[in-house]
């Protein structure tokens, strides 16, 4: 009988440990097709937006050992005003990255900086360099104009945002100042913002990342919100939440995004280089505004001029973050109209009101 019992009880334990294990291979497979499916996407992702890169900017293999020892690395962010290789840049940043002082500094160039075109004696705006030159043009001048060298670069759509913001529900913003603001359709007052801390949708977060006009600090106050949105849509990217709507979310980053940094060196980055977001600085370039008269419009445009001695100092700052043992040379004063800075402050805010041609 208490052999009888023994048996029963051992089949039992037999016949749980057989449905456990059996659960266990059932969600592995799961887990596992899932994890093949999504991570096959997000292969064929990366390889989608490497695709278009211009043939000069496809080796980077000179960055993988930076990467490898996690050394510092800089990345050229260019938001594009419309999906053409043509078109004005609407916003560009510098983003470095030190791991081992786990920080990131990122800089904002003003898209109505004055400068003059190299080689040449035109004048043009900073935001115009992408139309004219292209991103192998915008790189060449972004590092004589900072005078460090770029890692890699990475272009976004802003239209995009309205799909991304949607993909991931919505992101959360706190901002400065309540205004109105037209849609991507040019609906006048069709986005309202208010003061303070709320959710936005695609079509809000891109009417409140492109504003401008309304806001006391003019481009300035634009690049602080498009960083706000950035870094809200950068945390619904990373949430758990995000998994279940990864593919809506790979659709609408494949045709807004395009960089030179391979499958690998993305993955690297984002697994390696997290404890440079621990402190996250945002650095500006101090100047004052002006009109200036343009032959190629026939009309005075709104500038941007940076003071000498602010410009100088981001230099530096940048080359220190990037840990540069020998400090680029760089003529770069002599061919940019720059002003003396006569006050101390290097971060002067500016209305930004364009009246012109962007």
């Amino acid at each position: 009988m208490r052999s009888d019992r023994q048996t029963q009880n051992d089949k039992r334990k037999l016949w749980i440990k057989r449905s456990i294990l059996a659960a266990v291979v059932a969600l592995a497979f799961v887990v596992g097709t899932l994890s093949g499916y999504y991570g096959y996407q997000i292969v064929q992702l990366l390889a989608d937006v490497s695709e278009d890169t211009p043939e000069e900017l496809r080796d980077t293999s000179e960055s993988d050992e930076s990467i490898r020892s996690m050394h510092p690395i800089s990345i050229l962010v260019l938001g594009l005003d419309e999906d053409d290789v043509s078109s004005r840049s609407d916003s560009m940043m510098v983003i470095t990255l030190n791991p081992g002082q786990e920080s990131t500094k990122i800089v904002s160039i003003p898209r109505d900086t004055l400068i003059t075109l190299p080689n040449s004696n035109r004048q043009e705006k900073m935001n115009a360099l992408h139309a004219i030159y292209g991103i192998p043009g915008v790189i060449d001048y972004i590092e004589d104009y900072l005078a460090i060298p770029l890692s890699f670069y990475a272009t976004l759509n802003f239209e995009g945002l309205v799909d991304l913001v949607d993909a991931v529900g919505g992101i959360t913003v706190d901002s400065p100042l309540s205004f109105t603001v037209q849609d991507s359709e040019e609906t006048s007052h069709a986005i309202e913002i208010e003061e303070g801390i709320q959710e936005l949708d695609g079509e809000q977060a891109l009417g409140y990342a492109r504003m401008r006009k309304q806001d006391p600090r003019g481009d300035f106050g634009r690049q602080e919100r498009q960083r706000q949105v950035i870094e809200a849509l950068a945390e619904e990217l990373l949430s758990f939440g995000s998994i279940a709507n990864l593919t809506p979310i790979l659709n609408a980053i494949r045709p807004n995004l395009q960089t030179n940094m391979t499958g690998q060196q993305i993955m690297a980055v984002a697994s390696n280089y997290r404890p440079a977001a621990q402190t996250v600085e945002s650095i500006e370039i101090g100047g004052t505004e002006d009109f200036v008269y343009f032959p190629e419009y026939g009309h005075e445009l709104y500038v941007y001029r940076p003071y000498e001695q602010s410009l100088l100092a981001v230099q530096e700052e940048l080359q220190a973050h990037l840990e540069l043992d020998d400090v680029l040379e760089t003529d770069i004063n002599e061919d940019i109209p720059l002003e003396t800075d006569d006050s101390s402050d290097d971060t002067t805010n500016e209305s930004g009101n364009d009246t012109g041609t962007d």
